[in-house]
């Protein structure tokens, strides 16, 4: 006969008692198993207990706490008995169901289809009895006892569990409370703790820590991500992100992170922000069209991911997305998800605003220098400047350019100038503008020849920060630093084919882009070009285009070469000797008649600038205050030159002239001592012209 057939009545009430008393001090887990340990099972045959918490809203249930000395001899034990069930299993859904407890039969369960049950058939168990618990009259779990035994359960032990279960409840109920309390100061502590931390971020690279440690503690999570609106507030892309090693290498995944999202095509970034608290994304039931992050997601089997905004007072800031396992419950760690994204939220606007800050600083930085490269560069075209008189020159070719000028430099009509290397075309551009209405504004210079091609577009309309690989900041390009002035394009010629296009419609349409830009800039500029080239051939060889040379050559200027007007040479070299006396310290007065004639005998494939460095060499190399012997080293060279390979073309004078230079310095093109400026040139303008020349190590070397 069971323990419980001869409890008197006495008895009965002094075990309610003891079972209340027992009950009120329960306060954790433990004190309920050791409760059911030491009292229950001195009353009731039975093996195991497990106790169950229904979430009845989604419809399922899951054990709460167990007491099992058969079942957890199982080896999946802990798998199988804390995995998520239906409510609707055939027991728990009577349990809930039934006033009363409820007794049925393993075998009969297991027929029934509860095939997770087996474990519970081969550990020996036959019986489970089963009643619901509840709080405020609503049920909210279930407890089951399991018996080897069938018939275990008498109705006298029934009733008295029925009983014993409003005290069962009751604790249970006090545990889950007591836990919620300490779940919610473990929050505090560690909003607290991560408010500290987030208080002390001042970089992405500290936030990206806190991030990385503190989540990983709270909600295990596999990897992270941040979005953040951009500056237009139009579109978004990735802030940080963690993931591991082999993904981070992913060329997918690279393009992933470097994308830029419109925000009105990627619905779950908008329906994040809208919802303004953490969602479960679950990837297989996401709509299409996906953004390319969702995609990247589905493709390498991502099943769970938990998204909630950033947002700070009314301003959203992004998203953060949270790589969870496929179990993970949102309802538990719903409000310190909320707390948490909070404290990332102002971290985060924090590191914008310093990054903003940061970037305006730099930028108001640079447009300071730039207002001091304008301002040099204005002091160096005023100190730099030339007025017609300015011009060495009376002979009658001189006095036909002259004329021109007058006739041009009022307007704002386009001027091709066209010479020979050293001639004096940015000295004609120069007094053009300084004659013009635009003379109080800049006259801008961009030299073709001495910029690579891929920057002479960046040189010319300027860019925005992030067009392109290397533009850190914002900068204005000549064409805007002209406006109101003039803008000189020296060695016309030498501009890419595919570039010509662009410049042809700012000069025609009076508007430019900047690279990366989104808006059209009006601009009033005055074009100067300037080439050596013979534009018409250039054409005819399809190297320059024919709409761009006809815009261009409106009001064309033919420099003479110096061979043409010998007669100037004299007034040149006077002009040349009173500089360079002044600039090196000597005070030379005169030359002698001697060196004159050979300067007017010279040809001067250098032109102006080649009369000018000879004078200057000369002063250099004399002893007192007369020049008695012009240093010409390179005209017997070219003598005999023009005797061997009968090229008197300009091309060939230009490369026996440049061939001799390299030889007098060893080959060496730029520097103080190089070719390029003992000719007067950049050296990037010599490598083109000796790579046009076809001048080779040979030529130089022997």
């Amino acid at each position: 006969m069971n323990v419980t057939e001869n409890l008197h009545r006495s008895e009965v009430i002094d075990l309610f008692v003891s079972v209340s008393e027992a009950t009120v001090s329960i306060r954790n887990k433990n004190d309920l198993v050791s409760f059911i340990q030491y009292k229950l099972k001195n009353i009731f045959q039975f093996s195991d207990l497990a106790i169950s918490r229904y979430n009845i809203p989604k419809g399922t249930f899951k054990v709460f706490l167990e007491h099992c000395d058969k079942t957890n001899q199982h080896p999946d034990f802990n798998a199988i008995a804390y995995e998520e069930y239906p409510l609707k299993d055939g027991l728990h859904d009577k349990i809930m169901e039934s006033e009363n407890t409820v007794v049925l039969s393993v075998d009969s369960l297991i027929a029934s289809g509860m095939k997770h049950l087996v474990f519970l058939q081969n550990a020996g168990i036959k019986e489970i009895v089963g009643i619901r618990l509840l709080q405020n009259g609503e049920v909210f779990g279930g407890m089951v006892l399991l018996s080897e035994e069938e018939g275990a359960f008498t109705v006298l032990q029934r009733r008295l569990i029925e009983k014993i279960s409003n005290y069962i409840s009751s604790a249970v109920a006090n545990i889950i409370a007591n836990e919620e309390i300490q779940k919610r100061d473990k929050e505090k502590s560690i909003l607290l703790s991560l408010s500290n931390e987030t208080a002390k971020v001042k970089t992405k690279e500290e936030l990206f820590l806190v991030i990385s440690e503190k989540l990983k503690d709270l909600f295990s999570i596999l990897s992270f991500g941040i979005i953040v609106k951009d500056r237009d507030t139009q579109t978004h892309r990735f802030f940080m992100f963690e993931v591991d090693d082999s993904t981070k290498i992913d060329s997918e995944f690279q393009t992933v992170i470097n994308h830029q999202y419109i925000n009105s095509n990627d619905l779950i970034f908008t329906s994040i922000l809208n919802t303004g608290t953490p969602i479960v994304l679950e990837t297989e039931k996401l709509e299409e069209p996906l953004p390319l992050y969702a995609q990247f997601w589905k493709k390498n089997n991502i099943q769970k991911v938990i998204g909630t905004a950033l947002s700070v007072a009314d301003d959203d800031i992004g998203c953060l997305f949270l790589r969870v396992e496929d179990d993970f419950d949102i309802n538990s760690s719903y409000d310190l998800l909320k707390g948490v994204s909070s404290q990332i939220a102002i971290a985060l606007s924090n590191i914008i605003s310093n990054e903003k800050n940061q970037s305006q600083l730099k930028e108001i930085l640079n447009y300071k220098e730039q207002l001091e490269n304008e301002k040099a560069y204005l002091q160096e075209e005023i100190t730099s400047g030339n007025r017609y008189a300015d011009i060495i020159g009376g002979s009658i070719e001189m006095k036909s350019i002259f004329h021109l000028l007058s006739q041009v430099a009022c307007t704002n009509s386009t001027v091709l100038i066209l010479g020979e290397t050293g001639t004096g075309k940015e000295l004609i551009a120069r007094a053009i503008h300084n004659s013009s209405p635009r003379k109080n504004n800049l006259m801008v210079k961009v030299n073709c020849a001495a910029l690579p091609a891929n920057l002479i577009e960046s040189e010319l309309f300027g860019h925005e920060k992030g067009s392109f690989t290397g533009a850190f900041e914002r900068r204005i390009g000549k064409f805007e630093l002209a406006h109101k002035g003039t803008l000189f394009l020296d060695e016309i010629g030498e501009m890419p084919l595919e570039l010509q296009v662009k410049l042809l419609r700012a000069i025609q349409e009076k508007e430019i882009e900047r690279i990366g830009g989104k808006g059209i800039l009006k601009t009033d500029v005055r074009i100067i070009a300037a080439t050596n080239r013979n534009l018409i051939n250039e054409v005819k060889e399809g190297r320059f285009r024919s709409d761009l040379y006809y815009r261009l050559n409106v009001f064309p200027v033919h420099l003479p070469p110096l061979k043409n007007r010998k007669d100037d040479i004299p007034e040149l070299v006077n002009y040349f000797m009173a500089k360079f006396s002044k600039t090196i310290g000597k005070e030379v007065k005169g030359i002698s008649k001697k060196a004159m004639t050979e300067l007017l005998q010279y040809d001067w494939p250098g032109n102006v600038r080649e009369l000018e460095h000879v004078i200057e060499r000369s002063i250099l190399m004399t002893e007192g205050s007369l020049i008695k012997d012009a240093f010409l080293p390179y005209r017997e060279t070219f003598s005999d030159h023009k005797k061997e390979t009968g090229d008197r073309t300009i091309a060939g004078f230009e490369k026996s002239y440049i061939i001799d230079v390299l030889k007098q310095c060893n080959g060496k093109v730029f520097g103080p001592s190089g070719a390029a400026v003992i000719l007067g040139i950049p050296h990037t303008t010599l490598h083109s012209k000796m790579k046009k020349l076809g001048i080779t190590k040979s030529d130089i070397f022997g």
